[in-house]
């Protein structure tokens, strides 16, 4: 049984660098709003919400108990009339909303426009991704750590009106080569993020580890279970079966693992794969579609520059698929063969690790909805 908590696709977001541009006066905020943004997006966003599913369901059962009195079906003290007590806390959820998405500067922003459609689609678990690729291997206190994660809080605070279900997974990334503890500043993150969060304490995180023959896994799960701030730990970075099997034996049982999606079908994967399924230990594919180049939009075509890629997600995956052997043709055919399925490409490449009993992580640039479709449909 998968007790992990992880939304079968899990989302790696890479926030834009203006996430977060100085808030303007939120009384003038409606007035500066694109006239397409208020007449449309808005609208739009209130019909697949929350609130107004939940006042569509409360109107229809309190049509329907009206209905049963008319025809005497029920008398007037049998009738339940708890759907009529929900309807204006429901009404209220939904006033409030509409409020916030008018006047808030962050809202109706383009990379919460992405983050709403990977949520409505059921990408409900959110790591955070982009430059903290670079930097937090090597220190936690940097200045794109604290804007991703103050982006992200802006956002959990806005979808808890909105949709009311999401979950932010930070990635805590010791320093395992500086011969210092690793487990040293667990604490110090921790109260970090949960202030730059704006929560009293994590729900999930993931420990990433970037090598597996050196010890110390096991003290920096305690460590971080120690701060009493922190529920469930993953395994990530290039945490393999020896960091999941020291962290078993000391009863710090992980509660996922993570691997490259180029490796999660290989027998290098298969070995960690192996490892994890006698302790239920469920299995994160990471970076399935490549940062992007698993898409209909490269098939056929040659090999993008990477220079040009550089500070995006498929930086590193081009440079993954190029070092293989077969190189980009190789490619081509795994992306021939993902179109024949006829469902599209992304939404195939997605099913591939769903139907292999692992959760599929995706990395995002925000820019638009999910390129996939869930349940193996069209996309």
């Amino acid at each position: 049984m998968d007790l992990s908590g992880l939304s079968p696709v899990i989302i790696r977001a890479w926030l834009p660098k203006d996430a977060l541009p100085q808030a303007s006066d939120e009384a003038d905020e409606a007035a500066r709003k694109p006239l397409e943004t208020l007449l449309e997006l808005i609208p739009e966003r209130l019909r697949q919400s929350g609130p107004f599913a939940k006042i569509k369901a409360l109107t229809a059962v309190i049509a329907d108990n009206h209905a049963k009195l008319a025809a005497g079906e029920v008398t007037e003290e049998d009738c339940d009339r708890k759907a009529e007590e929900d309807l204006a806390p429901a009404l209220a959820a939904y006033d409030e909303l509409a409020t916030a998405m008018c006047k808030s500067p962050h809202a109706t922003a383009g990379w919460v426009n992405a983050l709403i459609a990977y949520n409505t689609a059921g990408v409900t678990t959110i790591v955070p991704g982009g430059a903290l690729n670079a930097v937090d291997c090597f220190g936690a206190n940097s200045n794109p750590l604290a804007a991703t994660s103050k982006a992200l809080a802006v956002f959990v605070a806005h979808v808890a009106l909105e949709k009311t279900e999401c979950t932010v997974v930070p990635r805590y990334m010791p320093n395992v080569f500086s011969g210092k503890s690793a487990a040293e500043g667990a604490a110090e993150w921790v109260d970090m993020q949960c202030a730059l969060l704006g929560v009293e304490m994590l729900d999930h995180v993931i420990m990433c580890w970037w090598d597996d023959a050196v010890e110390g896994v096991v003290e920096c799960i305690k460590a971080l279970k120690a701060t009493e701030k922190v529920g469930k730990v993953s395994l990530g970075g290039k945490a393999g079966s020896a960091s999941l099997i020291a962290a078993h034996a000391a009863g710090e049982t992980p509660a996922s693992v993570s691997l490259p999606a180029l490796a999660a079908l290989t027998a290098h994967g298969a070995v960690l794969v192996a490892a994890c399924k006698p302790l239920g230990v469920p299995v994160v594919a990471s970076d399935v579609l490549l940062g992007g180049l698993v898409s209909s939009a490269y098939l056929g075509r040659p090999a993008p520059n990477r220079a040009g890629l550089a500070g995006t997600a498929a930086f590193q995956s081009l440079g993954c698929i190029l070092e293989t052997a077969g190189g980009w043709e190789r490619f081509q055919g795994l992306l021939g063969a993902l179109s024949a399925t006829g469902r599209g490409v992304e939404t195939a490449m997605v099913q591939v690790f769903i139907d292999a009993g692992m959760h599929a992580e995706v990395d995002a640039d925000l820019t638009g909805p999910p390129p996939f479709t869930l349940g193996g449909g069209g996309g």
